[in-house]
């Protein structure tokens, strides 16, 4: 499937111009429509990082143009202005962007969703991703806030164990494999089955061949790091424009329940995540 429709789920500019960046750049090289889907971020919210005084919810909810909220928005509309490609605008409220799953909504008619990782707004964040990772039945990209880099998108590591998810992400990530320069397949202390030929990830190189992407097969030796470090240091070590894995967990009382190479990813990399679930 061609990438065609790119969404960006933004709530303030200092976290989310590295979305927005690479969403911008993405679009240009697919010839994409890029939405910025603007998550309204009010002082009274309940996805604030922390409680505001009674006094500065009132005084923000009288103030119009003047509110958290508002200034936000215009931060994030004066990049818009500038950027190297023209977005579409949304907007919504986070309340009903989560708790009513209407950011899910948008994502399920977007063919990649692109958010930033980042430590405020955390809690906000983290739902966001948690939803439409695990309800859109879509790709997502999550990339690190900073620092700020210009990718060309076109060196990709995909994190290979042959599960459901892994294959989802794959597939999610076909228009990049299509037009990359290098692909790389990782397994991490992967053995063959017993008796035979076969190696880990050689299948996934051939049905990709199959669609014309050429593909090294690399199966990684831990050393005592966990999967997810391997993974990492593997994308860092060819210079990934993206790590290409699946997203494994379930999400039960809004709480990211994430497995555990997952999770560790989604805390510390600095590389982008292509993720499926």
């Amino acid at each position: 499937m061609a990438c065609k429709i790119i969404l960006t789920p933004v709530i303030a500019l200092e976290e989310d111009e590295a979305a927005l960046c690479a969403a911008a750049e993405i679009a240009d090289k697919f010839d994409a429509q890029p939405i910025a889907l603007i998550l309204a971020m009010h002082l009274a919210s309940s996805f604030m990082d922390q409680a505001a005084p009674l006094s500065a919810v009132l005084e923000d909810l009288a103030s119009g143009s003047r509110s958290h909220a508002a200034q936000l928005r215009s931060g994030i509309a004066a990049w818009l202005e500038r950027a190297l490609r023209p977005f579409e605008v949304r907007d919504l409220a986070i309340e009903s962007a989560v708790n009513d799953d209407r950011i899910v909504a948008h994502a399920r008619l977007a063919d990649l969703t692109i958010m930033a990782h980042a430590a405020s707004h955390d809690r906000a964040r983290r739902a966001a991703i948690e939803d439409v990772l695990f309800k859109s039945g879509r790709p997502m990209l999550v990339v690190p806030a900073r620092p700020l880099e210009r990718r060309s998108w076109d060196r990709v590591i995909i994190g290979w164990n042959a599960t459901a998810e892994s294959v989802r992400a794959v597939v999610g990530a076909m228009p990049f494999l299509t037009h990359a320069k290098q692909v790389v397949i990782a397994t991490v202390d992967a053995k063959g089955t017993s008796g035979a030929t076969f190696a880990p990830g050689r299948e996934l190189a051939a049905y990709l061949q199959r669609h014309d992407v050429t593909a090294e097969v690399r199966n990684i030796d831990g050393l005592g790091r966990s999967h997810g470090k391997a993974l990492l240091d593997a994308a860092v070590d060819i210079g990934a424009d993206m790590l290409v894995i699946g997203a494994y967990g379930h999400s039960r009382a809004r709480e990211l329940l994430f497995g555990g190479v997952t999770r560790e990813l989604l805390a510390g990399s600095t590389v982008p995540l292509l993720m499926a679930h």
